[in-house]
């Protein structure tokens, strides 16, 4: 409700055949890691196989992730945002986890000036998850999506795509979605948020707590 009174159109374009979600993912405890037909890191059980993306049936428990992966739209254009919450406590292994997805966020918003190229900065993003020791749950598990970022406008996933072998050099005003992540039989930890790429770096256009949220 709050988004539709603030103008969102309710839909979210996305490129892609028979692609599409509502507003987002809502996403707890194991229905974070189950993978869908989209290319993303999380796509949940769905409500059926029909639509097998986002919130199922499955309750929302204690002491678990529960990850809202949304999409903000007005006038058309869109912006992309992850945040965390837990009712109660999360095991030290994903606090971990998620600590090490807030610091390759800010590696890439230092890496992603004018004229970097994208296949570049995901390299020293997936480097950096490997020294932390989560390295095979970065962006998926257990087939990881290669990329960690993307364009995003009047479609969520646009060009270009911060991923291997893409060498587009990123230019000043271009909107990338960044969205390291990191997921586990248990759950989802990490980050997603929209910037603007300017001359010292990627400027954050979503503004909102990026720890996780502990709800009683």
């Amino acid at each position: 409700m709050v988004y539709r009174l603030a103008g969102h159109s309710g839909t979210v374009r996305m490129r892609g055949f028979d692609q599409g979600v509502y507003y987002g993912h809502i996403l707890s405890g194991s229905s974070g890691g189950i993978p869908s037909c989209m290319e993303s890191a999380t796509g949940g059980m769905g409500v059926s196989v029909s639509f097998p993306q986002g919130a199922g049936f499955k309750k929302i428990a204690r002491n678990e992730p529960v990850v809202i992966d949304y999409a903000g739209v007005i006038d058309g254009y869109m912006v992309d945002q992850t945040r965390v919450y837990c009712i109660g406590w999360l095991p030290d292994k994903l606090v971990r986890a998620h600590e090490t997805a807030l610091r390759i966020q800010e590696a890439v918003k230092q890496l992603a000036v004018p004229g970097a190229l994208c296949g570049d900065i995901y390299r020293q993003a997936v480097n950096l998850a490997a020294a932390s020791g989560f390295g095979e749950h970065f962006m998926g598990y257990s087939e990881p999506v290669p990329f960690i970022g993307h364009g995003i406008g009047i479609e969520l996933n646009e060009w270009p795509v911060l991923a291997p072998g893409f060498k587009t050099p990123l230019e000043e005003n271009m909107v990338i979605a960044i969205e390291p992540k990191f997921i586990f039989p248990e759950g989802v930890v990490g980050v997603e948020n929209t910037c603007v790429v300017g001359e010292r770096g990627l400027e954050t256009l979503t503004l909102f707590d990026e720890n996780i949220i502990y709800l009683e």
